[in-house]
């Protein structure tokens, strides 16, 4: 039985508008780069309001998400730090918890997933390490091929085959990401609510998988 709270405080207010912004920046990037493709989709630039409209569409946003990225990171520098911090570093110890993690969640009332470390588990991890990798591309090669006359043709080829190949990536990452946070997946059933609800998760479910976290915050409640 949990000493602590019935539910515990994952998320600020801040970090779920912010993530908000950040996931629907994302999905009009991703309708729109789609479309832009090869010939173009046309129901999806009739959306935008053309082939060029979409460019634009795509082009302004992609700069407004690397506006936001650098205003919080400066702002936030402190909190940005303690996020790559806590996502970058990985132990001997969390091998375990990869070669466990199929059997909690596909038998979740009879496994538990090995003990971790951090703020984060391990898969969460890795996920944010490829999220930050795919957006540093991202951002590097639409800025290149947002000016392709200051540049010889072989940048902007690379620059697109790179793009393409970092779009995949944060696709691959963030269906992942849906599936864990739609509640389909028993084991994740009500983590959700850290994100897209009041920010708060049950105490048991927050000590299954993050048991280091949900103890620290469980002694800080402490009178």
């Amino acid at each position: 039985m949990s000493s602590g709270p019935a539910r515990i405080l994952r998320n600020t207010r801040a970090a779920r508008r912010l993530h908000t912004v950040v996931y629907l920046a994302i999905t009009v990037l991703f309708a729109s780069g789609v479309s832009l493709l090869g010939a173009g989709i046309p129901w999806i630039e009739s959306l935008f309001g053309g082939h060029e409209s979409t460019g634009a569409w795509h082009r302004w946003i992609g700069f407004g998400l690397i506006a936001l990225a650098l205003l919080v990171t400066i702002v936030r520098a402190r909190v940005v730090g303690r996020f790559l911090r806590a996502s970058i570093r990985f132990r001997a110890s969390d091998l375990d918890w990869f070669l466990t993690y199929p059997r909690f969640v596909t038998r979740p009332s009879r496994n538990e997933p090995s003990r971790h470390e951090g703020h984060f588990d391990p898969g969460q991890r890795l996920f944010n390490c490829v999220i930050v990798l795919a957006f540093l591309v991202l951002s590097v090669t639409g800025v290149l091929m947002a000016f392709p006359d200051q540049f010889v043709p072989a940048v902007f080829a690379w620059s697109f085959r790179l793009h393409r190949y970092a779009t995949w990536a944060l696709v691959a990452a963030v269906l992942g990401h849906l599936l864990i946070a739609s509640g389909v997946l028993r084991a994740y059933r009500g983590v959700w609510r850290a994100m897209h609800g009041s920010g708060r998760v049950d105490a048991s479910l927050a000590e299954r998988l993050w048991p280091r976290w949900a103890n620290e915050q469980a002694k800080a409640d402490e009178p």
